[in-house]
């Protein structure tokens, strides 16, 4: 199964959020990860949407985690922001032309194989995804 960008990018905008013990900002996360702009504001908004992140604005304000981080199940996360967790053609929004449809059995099977694959990330939370990692480090975009 392949993710989206947007599931690694998200996933790492709550660790270093989580790592931080002062609210974050779009910008900080931005320099600190090495990530566009515009693509942490979008995940941030979608997080926040979803009730991973809590923003405030003004003095005093920021991006801080909504929820605990043994509460936070990655697989919950990906199941967020995925917009597609069609593996095959036929399990994806848009309908799909196959000569096997409407029964074929992949189609069980692979739907099957995606839950799955999501209910592995969902036993890890991001409480154990900090235990071992090192701090967020600058990165430096320009590499």
């Amino acid at each position: 199964m392949r993710l989206s960008q947007a599931s690694d990018f998200a996933l790492r905008i709550l660790m270093a959020t989580a790592q931080s013990g002062a609210p974050q900002t779009v910008d900080k996360l931005s320099t600190q990860l090495g990530l566009a702009k515009s693509h942490v504001m979008k995940i941030v908004a979608q997080l926040a949407r979803g009730g991973y992140l809590e923003t405030t604005r003004g003095r005093g304000g920021g991006i801080r985690l909504a929820r605990s981080t043994e509460e936070i199940r990655l697989g919950d996360v990906v199941r967020l922001i995925e917009p597609d967790l069609g593996v095959v053609a036929c399990l994806k929004p848009a309908p799909a032309v196959c000569a096997f449809l409407p029964r074929c059995a992949m189609k069980g099977a692979m739907a099957q194989a995606a839950e799955a694959f999501l209910d592995s990330l969902n036993t890890h939370t991001l409480a154990s995804m900090l235990t071992g990692t090192q701090m967020a480090v600058l990165v430096d975009a320009g590499d």
